[in-house]
């Protein structure tokens, strides 16, 4: 499942996938609770006609643009729905979807646009509610204290209607726990709910439900919690590349690279197609001193992902840190400079910034 950045007032998303670029929300999160001198009371979610299943047609093109975006290739997804939206331009749950990358790519004003006529199109369809309420959260984040604690309570009367018209859809789940996250407690925040919520996602999907209590673990500042909760993703589901991946990459970022090699190694096997999991191996190979591994890698991803060169930037910031072959990373760094960036990777600014200090 694809984790939605409902209410933005979080400085990130607890994702062990770390290359995260956000500004910070804090300070309008802390704004907002100076606001509210009552709860919002928490609206019963009651079950209600779920929408019409989407055509083959559609739902082949969801899917596929999910995994593009659970594979870090938000560009190519965007590509594919905006393609297929152009033939159906009236197709609410296309319309939706296209709303939600477009906020990735920063357009919220677009995507506002596009979230609101299609719950008009189709207000049974709880994607189009669920990403509607998404865009809201986006929009929250530049509005003055007042527009943005009006903003909170329609949010959460579309996470209500999303929950209404699918209530087994994992990402209105993941909306959810956002919210319960990102608002202050006196607005609706409530970290109780928000695992009551990782369980019912686990119902849904157990890995996808072990990685939401990871996220609530960060979260509240439970990082060996968090460890636990995606080291019991990776055993139980040993062919889910989601788990391992995530428990790899975090024992990336805490430095321990031989046992996270493990584990990202076994993710990029298991799906070759995400330059997440090849970028985060090929790094971690070269924290083990294993360049011509790292090179294999790279040789093998870049082929597939001629547009995303997430693995190249992560190779060169390896490089950069252990103070090794600058030459061959000012090389990487300027493949990566040669694509746009994909959302949530890494600017040029960054980029060329890394490259200024690698002489």
């Amino acid at each position: 499942m694809v984790r939605i950045a409902v209410c933005t007032f979080r400085q990130e998303r607890h994702s062990p996938v770390s290359v995260r670029f956000t500004p910070s929300g804090r300070a309008l999160a802390l704004a907002l609770a100076t606001l509210f001198a009552l709860a919002l009371p928490l609206a019963a979610r009651q079950p209600g006609a779920a929408a019409a299943p989407a055509p083959p047609s559609t739902a082949a093109t969801l899917k596929r643009a999910g995994q593009l975006i659970e594979w870090g290739r938000w560009k190519e997804a965007r590509t594919l729905v905006e393609t297929q939206l152009a033939k159906s331009p009236n197709n609410a749950q296309l319309l939706a979807y296209d709303a939600h990358i477009q906020i990735a790519f920063g357009n919220t004003h677009l995507a506002l646009r596009e979230a609101h006529r299609a719950v008009k199109l189709d207000s049974t369809c709880a994607r189009c509610h669920l990403y509607l309420s998404e865009a809201m959260g986006q929009k929250a984040k530049h509005e003055s204290k007042f527009f943005a604690l009006i903003e909170v309570h329609k949010i959460k009367k579309q996470l209500e209607l999303a929950s209404r018209y699918g209530p087994n859809i994992g990402d209105v789940h993941w909306g959810w726990i956002n919210f319960y996250l990102d608002v202050p407690p006196v607005a609706g925040g409530n970290i109780k709910d928000a695992y009551a919520q990782a369980q019912a996602l686990g119902q849904i999907d157990p890995v996808d439900g072990l990685i939401a209590q990871a996220t609530i673990d960060l979260a509240v500042g439970r990082p060996a919690a968090a460890l636990a909760a995606y080291r019991q993703a990776a055993t139980r589901y040993p062919n889910d590349p989601r788990g391992i991946f995530d428990l790899g990459v975090t024992l990336f970022h805490q430095g321990h690279y031989v046992r996270a090699a493990r584990y990202l190694r076994r993710a990029r096997d298991l799906q070759p197609q995400s330059t997440l999991y090849a970028g985060y191996y090929a790094a971690t190979l070269i924290h083990l001193r294993h360049h011509r591994k790292a090179r294999r890698v790279l040789a093998a991803t870049q082929p597939l992902h001629p547009d995303s060169r997430l693995a190249d930037y992560l190779t060169a910031k390896a490089l950069q840190s252990i103070g090794q072959d600058f030459s061959w990373a000012r090389r990487l760094v300027a493949a990566y400079l040669a694509a746009p960036p994909e959302p949530d990777q890494p600017t040029h600014h960054q980029a060329r910034a890394l490259l200024a200090s690698l002489g």
